[in-house]
């Protein structure tokens, strides 16, 4: 079952954590902003006079527009954005989101080939991956789950399901009719797990991505690292 926590509910949990000092840093829940409306402006800072960007919602792909908070301001969420280049961030007004706590956190180890998922700190999941080949390779960096996709066919190369992510291949600028975004789905070459072998996408197992696509809420951040 998913958790996505209100904010606003959780704010004496936080601070009963905070209190008792067992909490560490990475166990902290993330703060995540789901659209309240039908477009969202972004804007270079607090203090621009006009958006440089605006984006739909929901998405191209149906999904609800989401974004991982980076830094919270007095009445603005600087965020990460589910666009080009990798990592770009731009701030928002709070009034045209609604904001979230996620327990959860993905971490993809490319050099061990690991997917890890954790939840307040703690390991909840930890599978083989398969990650990009040397020429077309998985991009490293913060970024967050856009949207899920179920996939019409379930015995497929993208599995039953597959997260897309903010992040965007270096090398391709489009792939399959797309943008050139990665995801994080299934497989229908387990052999394949645990060595570089997509074209920058993370593959897992068909049984690991099923049970992600019940827990991750939308916004979970997911950091790619060497």
């Amino acid at each position: 079952m998913r958790v996505l926590i209100s904010l606003a509910a959780a704010v004496l949990v936080t601070a009963a954590a905070a209190s008792a000092r067992t909490t560490a840093i990475t166990s902290k829940p993330s703060v995540v902003a789901g659209a309240r409306y039908g477009t969202v402006a972004v804007y270079r800072s607090p203090s621009a006079k006009r958006p440089f960007l605006t984006l739909r919602n929901p998405n191209p792909d149906g999904a609800h527009l989401v974004f991982l908070v980076k830094h919270r301001g007095s009445g603005w969420e600087q965020v990460y954005l589910p666009t080009r280049p990798n990592g770009a961030t731009g701030w928002i007004k709070d009034r045209s989101v609604d904001l979230s706590l996620d327990p959860y956190r993905v971490t993809v180890s490319l050099g061990a080939h690991m997917l890890t998922v954790t939840k307040l700190g703690q390991i909840v999941l930890r599978t083989p991956a398969g990650v990009g080949r040397s020429v077309l390779p998985t991009p490293k960096g913060t970024y967050f789950v856009a949207e899920l996709l179920k996939q019409p066919n379930a015995s497929g190369p993208y599995g039953p399901f597959a997260f897309g992510l903010s992040a965007h291949s270096n090398v391709l600028q489009s792939f399959g009719g797309g943008p050139g975004q990665i995801g994080i789905h299934g497989t229908n070459e387990p052999a394949a797990l645990g060595t570089d072998v997509s074209h920058g996408c993370v593959r897992i197992s068909n049984a690991s991505i099923t049970r992600l696509a019940r827990m991750l809420p939308l916004g979970t951040p997911v950091v790619i690292k060497p």
